[in-house]
């Protein structure tokens, strides 16, 4: 027997379970005993369930129950921002009710207990804020003000206004409204949806927001705010594992609250899955983002256009025969 044969028999004699593999038990207690402070929990795959998906949320409803407050209620003691994820948070006390005095970490480690936010999505909005508000504490309607404009709250957003053209924290509910009437089926939004009713949000802004200005950071920032809702909310359905229904998009933006029977993912939400949401809208419309951004990127005016692709080209289908 050779030294390297006599080696391996002897390894697998003194550590048994070397060569096994680990059971069902194992694998679940690996993942749920850890604490996860400053870092997503790491998904250990089942393999009864190699496949991510989601498990149903669940909280203590004597600790976190559900109080809605509004930016300026509450005789302006209440401050929210205008990102119903975050007044999410707020609203059912994962964060200081009051929106006010929360840490950064506060805020990442909420993002990542309640909506598994991947660390590199906490990081692009949580970064920048720390570096225009320095301190380790921030109220949630900072998120909207004027130093973080371009940068972390951007125009054209789904359902607020832009920042100088009215209350950009609160809901527009006439935005809220066009938003769902972009749905093709009354009942699901489709990333082409999202697509649509976002470019004709870009053209309503660059007619009347005179600052206006969207470099490819203003199309990632804009979009960004559809592709999470497919990220956080979306489900099984007619168009796949992230089908957006309308019902959720409802309960998430009117009540600022995670919608009836939400389930929570079990892999992070990292950067490149929202990547990959972000360039089918903008492919529908028909532009490309620039990654890495260019040198003159703050100089940039428009890099989405005024006429998009869907508006001048038939739809796409099938051929008749298949």
């Amino acid at each position: 027997m050779s030294k390297l044969e006599s080696f391996l028999l002897l390894f697998t004699v003194i550590v048994p379970s070397a060569l096994s593999f680990p059971g069902h038990q194992d694998w679940i207690l690996a993942a749920r005993d850890q604490v996860a402070i400053g870092h997503n929990d790491l998904y250990i795959p089942d393999p009864k369930n190699p496949t991510p998906y989601k498990e149903p949320f669940t909280w203590d409803e004597k600790i976190n129950y559900y109080e809605k407050h509004t930016n300026g209620s509450g005789n302006g003691y209440y401050r929210r921002a205008s990102c119903p994820a975050l007044n999410t948070l707020a609203n059912r006390g994962f964060i200081n009710r009051s929106g006010r005095n929360i840490s950064y970490d506060e805020i990442a480690q909420a993002m990542r207990v309640v909506w598994n936010f991947g660390d590199d999505n906490i990081a692009l909005v949580v970064s920048p804020t720390s570096q225009l508000h320095p301190g380790p504490r921030i109220d949630l309607d900072n998120f909207n003000d004027d130093p973080v404009q371009f940068i972390v709250n951007c125009i054209a957003a789904p359902t607020r206004n832009d920042r100088g053209m009215g209350d950009n924290v609160n809901m527009n509910h006439t935005l809220f409204e066009q938003l769902l009437s972009a749905s093709k089926d009354g009942e699901t939004l489709t990333l082409e949806d999202a697509a649509e009713h976002h470019h004709r949000r870009h053209n309503d802004s660059k007619a009347i927001n005179p600052k206006f200005r969207f470099g490819n950071h203003g199309a990632v920032c804009s979009l960004a705010q559809y592709a999470n809702l497919f990220g956080v909310l979306g489900r099984r359905g007619k168009h796949g594992p992230t089908t957006l229904y309308i019902e959720d998009v409802k309960k998430f933006y009117l009540d600022d609250d995670w919608p009836v029977g939400y389930e929570r993912r079990q892999l992070p939400y990292y950067s490149t899955e929202a990547g990959s949401f972000l360039e089918r809208m903008a492919r529908h419309i028909g532009y490309e983002i620039q990654r890495p951004y260019p040198a003159n990127e703050s100089q940039l005016y428009d890099v989405e256009g005024d006429v998009a692709v869907f508006d001048v080209l038939p739809p796409w289908g099938l051929p008749e025969k298949y």
